[in-house]
């Protein structure tokens, strides 16, 4: 079986789909890859390779992190006209599968993939079954448990742009805890129409949010607690090595400061040899741990391997902004993590990496739906004050984009039900930026 997703092409692993792969093989007795479709593919070509790779195959096919691309969209639709059985699973495939509510009387909304999909798989790949693959017009649904299949094969991944290639991973991951636990904070927030719409009779509306507002991992996953330090460890060791230490890997935790320290030792005790650790955080678990951080250097130092904080979810340098994010930092508290990176760098040097000319690739959400002339300037003098075009800011910002099942989705359709107006449907996103009076 072929598992497609979107890939960029860059060297990294995707965790995921090549654990669900590794399932299918191991307890499945499935032969089964992982396909990363770039976004230049060639439709033409991708169909011979599918085609000629099922040919003496039972014709079934899944896909999972499609990160809203309308052209795989379009791709799981032509294999199901061609006869395949089609599996979606992954980040959101129940949500994805059912659709939004209320489409059938808004014919705007997204309506979901029931059409499409044979199967959509919610949850770990634990609960899959070799029976389930004749299943037809049907959601399963499997509870997240921290005791999940974590075995990974980090050799069955491949790229298609033209013609298949074998990719060889070179940043892999390794979980650490199953969700984020700041999607457990419950909180309201009265957010303003965009600014395309004031003056024209649209009210605020007050929105329900857990966690970051525009998060639909929340939706999906929720928070279900740390993986136990033994299989953290057993994923480690099963990361490919290059000149002798293990693979460059993101350790996927939002707050995975305050474990890395008894990590670190358990590794050094197992005489596990590595080269770098990224983290993708909240800053907050930075600026309640900076003794800590101190610390773990150290112990970096000793073993010879780099830290790094690929990505901190700044988002924005707006209080008010922030606030609508629901994001619980304040721009305070942004200046406060930046002093405390920039000294950990002057300590520790190459040992440390946070910057931006060091791969680091920060969150910044621009534009958003609230951008005004008074936020922009907010924006644009706390950077030059902080100088964080030095070391902070990103190449590209992230335009702030509402995946249908998060709760600014549902602030969109608070608007639309309450006025009249609607906004444009790009796949599985909705365009803040398109309303139609």
């Amino acid at each position: 079986m072929i598992i497609f997703a979107h890939h960029t092409g860059e060297p990294h692993g995707i965790l995921g789909a090549q654990l669900a792969a590794t399932f299918f093989q191991q307890k499945l007795s499935i032969p089964t890859i992982v396909v990363g479709i770039k976004r230049d593919f060639s439709k033409t070509e991708l169909l011979g390779f599918v085609n000629e790779h099922y040919r003496s195959e039972k014709r079934v096919v899944a896909f999972t992190h499609l990160c809203g691309r309308k052209d795989l969209i379009e791709l799981i639709r032509e294999l199901k006209q061609e006869g395949f059985s089609t599996i979606l699973g992954g980040p959101q495939a129940r949500q994805d599968y059912k659709g939004e509510p209320e489409a059938d009387s808004h014919p705007n909304r997204f309506r979901g993939l029931k059409s499409t999909v044979d199967l959509a798989f919610q949850g770990p790949v634990d609960g899959f079954r070799a029976e389930h693959l004749s299943l037809r017009d049907t959601l399963f649904e499997y509870p997240w448990t921290k005791d999940i299949f974590l075995k990974v094969d980090w050799s069955n991944l491949y790229t298609f742009s033209d013609t298949l290639k074998k990719h060889e991973v070179q940043l892999g991951q390794v979980l650490n805890a199953i969700g984020c636990p700041y999607s457990s904070k419950v909180q309201t927030i009265v957010l303003p129409p965009p600014v395309n719409l004031r003056g024209k009779e649209v009210p605020e509306v007050k929105v329900r949010s857990k966690g970051c507002i525009f998060c639909d991992v929340s939706w999906d996953k929720g928070f279900h607690g740390p993986v136990e330090r033994d299989r953290v460890i057993a994923q480690i060791e099963g990361l490919p090595e290059l000149d002798g230490k293990k693979i460059p890997f993101e350790l996927i935790d939002e707050y995975p400061i305050r474990l890395l320290g008894k990590l670190l030792h358990v590794v050094e005790h197992q005489k596990i040899r590595l080269s770098q650790i990224n983290l993708v955080c909240r800053l907050d678990d930075i600026n309640g741990h900076v003794s800590d951080l101190s610390e773990i250097l150290l112990q970096a130092q000793k073993l010879d391997m780099k830290i790094m904080f690929a990505s901190i979810g700044f988002e924005s340098f707006s209080d008010r902004l922030l606030q609508y994010f629901c994001k619980g930092i304040t721009f305070a508290d942004i200046v406060k993590c930046v002093e405390t990176l920039r000294r950990l760098k002057d300590r520790f040097g190459s040992h440390f990496l946070y910057r931006r000319d060091e791969g680091a690739n920060h969150g910044l959400i621009r534009p958003t739906p609230w951008d005004d002339g008074e936020t922009m300037q907010e924006m644009d003098m706390n950077i030059f004050l902080n100088r964080f075009f030095e070391d902070i800011l990103p190449e590209h910002s992230t335009p702030l984009i509402i995946h249908h099942a998060s709760f600014l989705g549902d602030w969109i359709r608070e608007i639309e039900s309450a006025t009249g107006i609607t906004f444009g449907r790009d796949g599985t996103w909705i365009e803040w930026w398109n309303p139609s009076m």
